[in-house]
């Protein structure tokens, strides 16, 4: 099936008159058995052109093309097919975006990250299947091993320093030696401290993708934390992360790769001394990735008092109001087992829970809005919580409290 696909791309190639090569990543994975989740292409030729002959073919859409010479065709399943010129790469400064320029198959595997990755398979019907291994990638893929193509790699482009863990984390792969020498002297350089917090955050959002535990200490490991310029990890750290696909049966919920990664940053930076606000804003993290991250940090070190001991379920109710599932799991991952027992009832039971009156009935029943409605409001909420009151009585609580608040202040 795969098969008879990649020969149909490079006939559909040649009919641009370009030769293509499926190149990289899915080269590696086709060699070590495992499926390759997207198609990489190399064409000698206009990659537009062979990208509107895919897309016409197979029914997608040519959904991008940039400044350098790639294109992207979308299918409609969603699947993504990225083709690009081969080209040849050259780096201004050290950790800059390359400028390209088109070149032949050869000198575009020299650009790539490591051997395992420069290999390509033709896909020309004259000489398809044929591998293209100029690097002896064949030989360390079978030694499981990661090795760059020349000494500079890392201060060309000191991401690749963070796509080797991720390599590491995904492959079980370890650093030849002199790649393993290399890193430790960029990593000690703090190579990636001068990347854009856009491209860290990329990176390591695929990092985290799986065992967040494992992947905070193999940052650790490789000093790569320190590398960005960040507070090495500590253990009480590492060992909260890993506990955090523990968090997610008994309180019921997936966290998915963006909250996992927001969650465990968030640990990280509790007891790492890392100040999680400005983490955030060093990683450029969107909204709802920063909020997560701040109050997994600030639930983690100071986790809420009333799950300390037994409380009334209203005030373990407003103690964690508004928590969200990252920070919750995060929380989790601290507590002892009576702690946690008392965090699960809360986000079984309690969360979500809503008065059955409003500030219209407040409003209705001859009071002025004002800041005491919040309070009333609450206290319905209370009633509902610990008493199971109707919402008769919810209103009896609320305008109790509105009167007394009112002889209060007169």
């Amino acid at each position: 099936m795969l098969r008879s696909r990649l020969a149909g791309l490079g006939e559909l190639a040649a009919g641009c008159g370009a030769d293509a090569w499926l190149v990289g990543g899915p080269v590696r994975d086709l060699l070590l058995g495992r499926a390759a989740p997207d198609l990489d292409l190399a064409v000698e030729g206009p990659p537009e052109a062979v990208a509107r002959a895919i897309a016409e073919e197979l029914g997608g859409r040519v959904r991008k093309t940039t400044d350098f010479m790639t294109a992207t065709v979308e299918l409609p399943g969603g699947e993504e097919i990225d083709i690009a010129r081969t080209r040849s790469e050259c780096y201004r400064d050290p950790g800059a975006l390359p400028e390209v320029a088109p070149a032949g198959l050869v000198e575009d595997l020299q650009r790539r990250d490591f051997t395992v990755n420069a290999m390509a398979m033709a896909l020309a019907p004259e000489r398809f299947g044929e591998l293209v291994d100029p690097h002896g990638g064949l030989q360390d893929l079978h030694a499981r091993r990661l090795r760059v193509l020349h000494d500079a790699s890392f201060d060309d482009d000191p991401t690749r320093m963070l796509r080797a863990a991720r390599f590491m984390l995904r492959l079980g792969f370890e650093l030849e030696e002199r790649t393993a020498e290399l890193m430790a002297r960029a990593a000690e350089q703090r190579r990636l401290a001068e990347l854009s917090g856009a491209r860290l955050r990329n990176e390591l959002r695929r990092i985290f993708r799986r065992a967040p535990g494992e992947a905070l200490a193999t940052l650790q490991r490789l000093d790569l934390l320190v590398a960005m310029g960040l507070n090495a990890a500590t253990d009480e750290a590492m060992e909260a992360c890993g506990r955090l696909p523990e968090a997610e049966t008994p309180l019921g919920l997936r966290l998915g790769d963006r909250k996992a990664t927001a969650a465990c940053l968030g640990l990280y930076a509790a007891f790492s001394d890392e100040r999680a606000e400005g983490l955030a804003e060093r990683l450029m993290l969107a909204a709802d990735e920063r909020d997560t991250l701040v109050a997994a940090a600030e639930l983690a070190a100071a986790p809420p008092g009333e799950l300390a001991g037994p409380v009334p379920d209203s005030e373990l109710f407003f103690a964690l109001r508004g928590t969200s599932q990252g920070a919750a799991a995060a929380l989790w991952t601290v507590l002892d087992d009576e702690q946690r027992s008392r965090l699960e009832h809360f986000w079984r039971d309690l969360r979500g829970t809503e008065a059955d009156i409003s500030g219209e009935d407040l409003k209705a029943a001859g009071h002025q809005p004002g800041p005491a409605f919040s309070d009333a409001l609450a206290a319905a909420l209370a009633a509902k919580i610990d008493r199971r009151a109707s919402a008769e009585e919810q209103l009896q609580v609320a305008l109790a409290m509105l009167r007394s608040s009112g002889r209060a202040n007169g």
